[in-house]
């Protein structure tokens, strides 16, 4: 089997760890994600620290945050510094990532745009005119949509029960080939949703 590109093995065949930005963030997405889904919990428990970081360690980031829907961020909501927001709306536009993790997904974004603006559209999912509009944001934008609007983020395939059994079963194997088939159809999911809102 060959070895993952994100960790190496030394002689004694101990994982040397040495996770990307994106992996790492698939790690904690993923982890909440399971934290918030009791059915998934014992599949994830029962999965070795190799499986774990071959699941994070997918091509795309393991959120959905609707970069395909120039309908979304075209309109970003223009909230003033200081303006306080109901607690009805609070409430309502909680995620299961934490405030803290919501930045980092955007904070992501907003450098992988401005860094690799093809390399984003393929690893978030982002349609060309998104990406334009998350790479011109300020910091200011996304720290005030991490804080007012988290929902827009939440993991990706959350409303499918089928989605998640399926690609913790792949990481348990040793041969990575399911894993890897699902990945490619992840990916081939992301270039669908773009493509249905094509530029």
């Amino acid at each position: 089997m060959g070895e993952s590109p994100n960790f190496k093995f030394g002689r004694e065949r101990k994982p040397e760890v040495e996770l990307g930005d994106l992996a790492e963030l698939n790690m904690e997405i993923l982890q909440s994600h399971i934290a918030a889904t009791p059915s998934l919990r014992a599949q994830w428990h029962a999965l070795s620290v190799p499986a774990r970081l071959r699941l994070a360690g997918c091509p795309f980031l393991l959120v959905d945050a609707g970069f395909a829907e120039l309908e979304r961020w075209g309109r970003l909501p223009d909230f003033a510094v200081h303006e306080i927001m109901p607690v009805r709306a609070l409430l309502t536009s909680r995620s299961v990532l934490s405030a803290p993790l919501v930045l980092r997904v955007l904070l992501l974004a907003w450098h992988m745009t401005r860094a690799n603006p093809a390399g984003a559209r393929i690893a978030l999912g982002m349609s060309r005119r998104c990406a334009g509009i998350v790479a011109d944001c300020r910091l200011t934008d996304l720290e005030a949509l991490a804080e007012r609007r988290p929902d827009w983020i939440r993991p990706r395939w959350d409303r499918r029960s089928d989605v998640w059994p399926a690609w913790l079963s792949a990481a348990a194997k040793e041969s990575p080939r399911r894993l890897e088939a699902l990945q490619l159809w992840g990916l081939q999911m992301l270039a669908a949703e773009v493509r249905r809102v094509a530029d």
